[in-house]
């Protein structure tokens, strides 16, 4: 029997006056339609704290009319909704499926807040509050903008409050050890598949991309090994080949959180990029500065003086990043049909009134000024940060993404956060409020999120240019809130150490905890899915098959004039002056607007029409935000029908040159998710939306239950009026 259902009562109401023994009959007509086990998939180490049947799980943006019905289960790892109706995954559906987390499953870490909602009035609830009345329906809010609402009408009184309580308690965790990275617990059989990924935490790694890069007058330096110089760098990193160890456990003291500038990246003409902190402010010792700024520009081939480049001045702070968000996320989870339309009227404003974009722009802005002077100037540019965690990480992957072909690619991209990120210390824990300590100021602020934009913005104005697709950027933050990948769950590597080894005392049993890298991407998603991160346009791809075609060179592109560096403040103000103007100066970028080859560098333009909303990631929940058939899935989905053909062509080709027919190649060699010679059987314009491959399509309620009870009793009664006529099935 299907669990869905169509509801045209107001769940508060009937609660308000059914008398007691209706109750007793809505009871025993919805254990006939609910009847039944339901368990959850657990994972190694999971365990259920909570459970609650019978519970009602509404399609949030049709006003509580639609939904299904099932089981609510909190265990230490998520909140996980089993229902009998078959899921999408079972019907076929186009849609990426998470073998962690299952179609109506939340990672505890992706709960943003938890309301109660009652007569219309929305009340949030404190975390770790515990409820002791009926909460009605509970709507939970979801950090990728996800609304989701549950109905305990039809649950028994205390396993509603067991399982309200479970989630108030254990989706705010207190500490990190209480995450489920630390109970994860996969056995011995378990393969880490991330070798081609460099995690930076051996020296090997550090060597290898010196010898990538070949910067000159550059080493790996040792001097903090045991985190003994600075809580927050590396054990191992790269500095200038004049300075020893010895000078930097000397200079490390007047800098913030003792961390002496460290290499990013070298141009191969000789420049380089670097990562600098201000000195601290109780240090009058400024020959320290001087005396490394000195070893950088030794680095340089002409010894030329160092950019030293303010991102304080020139970037938006974490705190206002903080605000764009927010009102950002306000936009995207509209409550109903009513707010998104009424939104929809002045979407433009509201959009520019959040200041999101105007993030995105200083970022991109900066990054591309900074390119230029090291690739054009020839000038050694040191990015220099209170304590060079949040905008000097992102500005320094986006310049190497911009000038650097090799992080465009997939095994690059996850190299260049792994090193920029996560050994350099971006305060993950902090930023990604994995935690919720009452005595720690909330210092949450998505920086790696407003990263990803910027490399969003790359990918739509370089589609050739980039191995991966926005599916795999989307698939990446979504990740980053899974509370088991070690990769996203610490403010510094050091912070990685102690856990570890706190957890292995606490476990006494000498063994430390499996932590888990998100890069083994097996982890979450079948062979299958995994080609969604495969972008069909990639020259890199294409030169396969087109290896004289001109676009596969090199090619040098002209400074884009928008890029400049004024002051965040001042370049901030949109007004309407301000908007002719760079109206102006983005038709000038498009007047000339540049093809580069997959290898070459890449210039943004960083305002205007050059900037879109990424609406795979922010506004993939909201139905009436979607088209059928069309946008960028619908591309994406001849193109790997293009792609696939050239491929099999090819194939065809080789085998008739060597006379020898090729029995064992198949289309799906292509790596294309869409295969040309058997694209699964659909028409793209009537089954791919823009929400493709996230949201689900068509409504939650796909099996019809006319004829049930419960259909007979939501369709045409109330509980006041209620006769006994929809249990014995009467219409």
């Amino acid at each position: 029997m299907s669990g869905g259902f169509k509801s045209y009562v107001n769940m508060n109401e009937v609660e308000k006056t059914e008398p007691e023994s209706q109750k007793k009959d809505v009871k025993k007509i919805a254990n006939e339609v609910f009847g039944g086990p339901m368990e959850p998939k657990l994972l190694p180490g999971e365990l259920v704290i909570a459970e609650g049947h019978n519970v009602l799980k509404f399609n949030s943006t049709d006003d509580f009319n639609h939904g299904v019905s099932g089981a609510l289960f909190c265990t230490n790892f998520k909140i996980s909704f089993v229902t009998a109706n078959r899921s999408s995954y079972d019907l076929g559906e186009l849609r990426q499926r998470n073998q962690l987390l299952s179609e109506h499953d939340i990672a505890l870490t992706c709960v943003e807040a938890v309301y109660q909602v009652w007569n219309g009035k929305k009340k949030r609830l404190p975390p770790g509050s515990n409820i002791q009345g009926r909460v009605g329906i509970l709507e939970i809010h979801c950090k990728d903008f996800r609304i989701l609402p549950f109905s305990f009408k039809f649950t028994p009184k205390e396993a509603e409050r067991n399982v309200v309580n479970a989630i108030l308690h254990h989706a705010f965790p207190t500490s990190l050890d209480l995450l489920f990275a630390f109970e994860y617990n996969p056995g011995k059989n378990l393969r880490i598949g991330i070798a081609d990924t460099p995690e930076f935490r051996a020296v090997k790694d550090w060597e290898r991309e010196l010898s990538r890069v070949h910067p000159s007058g550059w080493r790996v330096s040792f001097a903090n090994t045991n985190f003994k110089m600075s809580d927050t760098l590396p054990e191992q990193f790269i500095v200038p080949s004049s300075l020893s160890d010895h000078d930097l456990n000397n200079s490390s003291p007047h800098f913030v959180d003792g961390r002496v500038p460290l290499w990013s990246w070298s141009h191969q003409n000789g420049s380089s990029l670097v990562r600098m902190v201000e000195l601290r402010s109780d240090t009058t010792q400024t020959q320290y500065l001087e005396s490394m700024l000195r070893a950088i520009e030794s680095t340089h081939p002409e010894r030329t003086k160092a950019s030293i480049i303010d991102l304080a001045r020139l970037c938006p702070s974490p705190k206002y990043i903080q605000v764009a968000y927010y009102k950002l996320r306000d936009l995207c989870m509209p409550a109903g049909a009513e707010d998104f339309w009424a939104a929809d009227q002045k979407w433009y404003s509201l959009l520019d009134g959040t200041k999101w974009l105007q993030c995105v722009s200083a970022c991109l802005s900066v990054s591309s000024a900074v390119a230029e002077r090291i690739a054009g100037s020839r000038q050694t540019v040191v990015l220099r940060e209170y304590d060079g965690r949040d905008l000097s990480c992102v500005v320094a992957s986006v310049v190497q993404l911009i000038l650097d072909c090799h992080t465009r690619t997939l095994v690059g991209f996850q190299a260049l956060v792994q090193r920029e990120w996560v050994v350099c210390g971006h305060r993950f824990t902090d930023r990604l409020h994995h935690v919720h300590a009452k005595d720690k100021d909330n210092e949450e602020s998505p920086v790696f999120l407003l990263f990803l934009d910027c490399v969003w913005q790359l990918l739509q104005q370089f589609p050739s240019c980039f191995e991966f697709t926005e599916t795999y950027l989307t698939t990446l933050w979504d990740s980053a809130r899974v509370p088991l990948f070690a990769t996203f769950l610490f403010n510094s590597e050091r912070d990685r150490y102690v856990a570890c080894m706190d957890a292995k005392r606490d476990k006494n049993d000498n063994t430390s905890p499996t932590l888990m890298p998100v890069w083994d991407w097996s982890l979450q998603f079948s062979d299958q899915d995994r080609l969604l991160f495969n972008n069909p346009l990639y020259g890199g791809k294409l030169a396969e098959y087109f290896p004289e075609h001109p676009s596969n060179g090199p090619t040098v592109v002209p400074p884009n004039p928008t890029n400049t560096l004024g002051s965040f403040k001042s370049r901030n103000k949109w007004k309407s002056k301000k908007k002719k103007q760079a109206g102006a100066s983005a038709q000038v970028s498009f007047a000339t607007p540049s093809t580069p080859s997959f290898n070459g560098p890449l210039f943004p333009i960083n305002i205007g029409a050059g900037l879109k909303l990424w609406t795979q990631c922010y506004m993939r929940w909201i139905p009436w935000a979607h088209t059928v058939g069309g946008g960028p899935p619908s591309e994406y989905f001849h193109q790997c029908l293009l792609v696939d053909e050239l491929h099999i062509l090819n194939m065809k080709i080789h085998s008739l040159e060597m006379s020898k027919p090729d029995e064992h190649n198949t289309s799906r060699e292509s790596g294309m998710f869409f295969t040309f010679e058997s694209p699964r059987g659909f028409d793209a314009n009537d089954s791919l939306t823009s929400a493709f491959p996230y949201s689900p399509i068509g409504s939650m309620d796909r099996k019809s239950i006319v004829g049930t009870p419960l259909f007979s009793f939501l369709r045409r009664m109330s509980v006041s009026s209620y006769n006994g006529a929809a249990a014995n099935g009467d219409d």
